[in-house]
This record gives structure tokens, C-alpha cells and sequence, in this order.
């Protein structure tokens, strides 16, 4: 059995992940994580939940937790607990996979420091259907010649906190590393007032919020001659959550380092990761 901690168990993402582990053969929950200030700390699962029988309660540190108790954190929260989990991570070997997004720099150099002694999966989207859209990005990127004028559109609920989403952002990562230009050199974040013309080698991004959506994007390659447009749309969160654990079922058993869900799935080597 595989024993996860889920961090940031009160939230949306959080939730259903716990659920999905509390549904599974191979998994059992072995507790859940919300920040030190947190107003349901202290509760337990089955009144957070209103119903199951989990009598554990939230906890607001993972050194409450034993590490010989726990093989894989699962981390769906906010920047601060992430690099709680991550020092975790470092300290103890325990293997992490981290989908919380709008992460900067110095938070993921502490990913990176703890991939020195666990297994850290970092995913910006934990689906299997986007990470499978991230591949054919750079499939019709590069068929293409790398100059299609490309403009990305990212739709979420209205209680995201963060844009833009940390797939689009992962896009104009993968599309700029093959066209050789840093992200801030290329990326055009909405737009306003007298533009000029488009300037070539631009990726666009553009944000959408509201009504319930569980995310959606959209990526637009558009030439002089015809449009290619690849499209992904999350049904549901559980989704991500199952995504999630499969990122877990691989960290389990992964040797230290920094992996993503394309090493999870099996679409990248996973020897050498860093």
C-alpha cells in the first residue's frame, strides 16, 4: 500500500485527490495538511466532508508527521506549504509530487534542492490529457517551422487565484525552449489599446474566469494559409486528482530527482532526471 499525505487536503484540488486515494486498492490516506493558520485545522476529515468515516484530523505541520509513516506527499496548496513539503522532502527522503501552481524561482530551486535526496514530480497540470497536449505542441510547432504566429487561451473557474494558469505557462515554456528565445522575451500577456502589429516570434496569452469551469485551453497556430488549433478541456477535477496519483504510484518507487509528469507517464526517460 502505497501511505500519501495530502497537502492542502481543504481545498478544491486537495479534496478530491484525498477522495480519489480513500477510492483506491493500492493507496490508503495516511493524513492531511492545511498552513498553520488554517481555520479547519484540528477538524476531522469526516466533519470537514459532512459524512465517510475518516476520523483523522487536518494537521498544520508535516513534522507531525512520522517519515517511516509516509512514502508519498501529494501537494495542492500555496507557495509557503510547498516549500514546507519540499524542505520535508530534503530532509527525509519522502518522495513529493507538487501541483500547486504560480510557483516562482526561488520556490522551485527548492524543488530542485530537495530532488537531491527524493523523488519530486513537479506538474503544473496533472491531467494525462494535457500532458499529452504538451507533446503535440511541439510536434506541430516544429512541423510547422517555428514560426506560426501562436496565441493561447486558458479558461478556469472564478476562484482561481493565479494567472495565467501554470499549463499556459508551461506552453510558452516548451514552445520558446524550441525556438530557442527566453519566455520574457516572446510572451505577450492580453492586450490593450493601440498594439501596433503583431511582432513576429509573439506567443499570446490570455486569460479567462468564471462559472465553474475546471479548465480549458486552447492553443492557436496560425499562418498565412490555414490555422491548427489543439484544444484540452477537464470534465472534472478528478481528472487532475487521478493524474495526481498516478504521479504518486511513480514517485513511490522513482529514485531521487526532479521529474515531471512526462516522466510519470512514460513519455520521457526517466534516467538522469534533474
Amino acid at each position: 500500500m502505497i501511505r500519501i499525505v495530502v497537502s492542502g487536503i481543504c481545498g478544491r484540488m486537495g479534496s478530491e485527490t484525498a477522495s480519489a486515494v480513500i477510492e483506491r486498492d493500492d493507496m490508503v490516506l495516511a493524513g492531511g495538511l492545511e498552513r498553520g493558520d488554517h481555520r479547519n485545522l484540528g477538524m476531522k476529515l469526516c466533519d470537514l466532508w459532512e459524512g465517510g468515516s475518516i476520523e483523522m484530523t487536518v494537521r498544520g505541520s508535516l513534522d507531525e508527521f512520522s517519515p517511516d509513516a509516509v512514502d508519498v506527499v501529494v501537494d495542492f496548496s500555496v507557495r509557503e506549504q510547498t516549500l514546507a513539503c519540499a524542505e520535508f522532502a530534503r530532509k527525509t527522503g519522502t518522495a513529493l509530487v507538487v501541483g500547486t501552481t504560480g510557483l516562482d524561482d526561488d520556490a522551485r530551486e527548492a524543488l530542485r534542492r530537495a530532488a537531491g535526496s527524493a523523488a519530486v514530480v513537479l506538474a503544473p497540470n496533472t491531467s494525462v490529457g494535457v500532458n499529452l497536449l504538451f507533446g503535440l505542441v511541439e510536434r506541430v510547432d516544429r512541423a510547422l517551422g517555428g514560426t506560426a504566429d501562436v496565441e493561447i487561451v486558458e479558461a478556469h473557474h472564478r476562484a482561481k487565484k493565479d494567472a495565467p494558469s501554470g499549463t499556459a505557462s508551461r506552453i510558452v515554456e516548451l514552445l520558446s525552449e524550441a525556438r530557442d528565445v527566453a519566455p520574457e522575451n516572446t510572451a505577450l500577456y492580453g492586450r490593450h489599446g493601440m498594439t501596433g502589429p503583431r511582432p513576429s516570434g509573439e506567443i499570446g496569452v490570455h486569460s479567462v474566469r468564471g462559472g465553474s469551469v475546471a479548465g480549458r485551453h486552447d492553443v492557436h497556430f496560425m499562418t498565412d494559409l490555414e490555422v491548427v488549433t489543439l484544444s484540452h478541456e477537464a470534465l472534472s477535477r478528478r481528472a487532475f486528482a487521478e493524474g495526481a496519483l498516478y504521479a504518486a504510484r511513480f514517485a513511490a518507487g522513482a529514485e531521487p530527482g526532479f521529474y515531471g509528469m512526462e516522466h510519470a507517464l512514460g513519455l520521457a526517460e526517466t534516467d538522469g532526471a534533474s
